[in-house]
């Protein structure tokens, strides 16, 4: 057996290894990003790097969450991106039956109605 194995991609912890990696953006997509970063008081690299790995994580939901949400993108024969612009586009439906804000819980906790 040898002394260090080779880690498997999907292991139960998160390496604390930092990589660099360098891409090609265009200027409207680095503005853009800058001004969310700035605003959500974050650096650039920090806004990029939560963005990606909430892709990445289903964004911290549950496991029971992500193993229905996966088994319907796999249902729908969907990868990620586009699974979540379909969800997107329900909740556009919804909104526009509903409108904006109508499940947004009130100032005393509970949802409106």
């Amino acid at each position: 057996m040898s002394p260090k194995a080779p880690r498997r991609a999907d292991a139960a912890f998160t390496s604390t290894e930092k990589l660099m990696q360098t891409f090609r953006m265009p200027r409207e997509l680095v503005t853009f990003l800058k001004s969310e970063a700035t605003q959500g008081g974050r650096d650039l690299t920090a806004f990029v790097v939560r963005h990606l790995d909430g892709l990445r994580t289903w964004f911290g939901l549950p496991a029971a969450a992500t193993t229905l949400l996966d088994a319907d993108r796999k249902a729908l024969g969907l990868e990620r991106y586009e699974y979540l612009l379909h969800l997107l586009f329900q909740r556009s439906l919804e909104l526009r039956e509903k409108g904006p804000g109508f499940d947004a819980p009130d100032a005393g906790g509970r949802k409106r109605r």
